[in-house]
């Protein structure tokens, strides 16, 4: 995993299958987690405020940070966000040309086989309804 995190868009969902927090459903939008987590938090806290919404606006809260390497407090804003961080995909098997070549090889010298489709005639069975009988014969007035 190379810890690559990148922010989730408010309409983008989640599936945690297990130790999940807030949610009891387990799909979930990344607007409902954080609207969860903001009414956790104002329960808590008493009265809900427009100051206290600002944790999770874009425009964040103001706040003033000691950072190491820096030289003292520095003002700022802070915001809560989810970030998601994805799994290498695996790598995938490429077929060689030469095994596809070999199965078609195999697969033209079975007595069974047939192709699925001629390109000359794409509908070789048009005369399998000629024949004695009619498809639906005419029904009689009088029944």
């Amino acid at each position: 995993m190379d810890n690559e995190y990148g922010l989730l868009n408010d309409d983008e969902v989640l599936f945690v299958r297990s130790g999940r927090i807030l949610m009891a459903n387990p799909t979930f939008k990344v607007s409902e987690f954080l609207d969860a987590l903001a009414q956790l938090i104002s329960e808590q806290e008493g009265e809900w405020s427009d100051e206290r919404e600002g944790w999770f606006t874009d425009s964040g809260q103001g706040c003033e940070v000691l950072r190491f390497g820096n030289q003292g407090w520095q003002r700022g804003r802070v915001r809560i966000r989810l970030e998601f961080c994805p799994e290498r995909p695996p790598k995938l098997l490429r077929e060689s040309p030469v095994a596809r070549e070999d199965y078609r090889e195999e697969l033209s010298l079975r007595e069974d086989y047939t192709p699925r489709r001629n390109r000359n005639n794409p509908y070789p069975r048009d005369n399998a309804w000629q024949g004695g009988s009619e498809i639906y014969p005419e029904i009689e007035e009088d029944y």
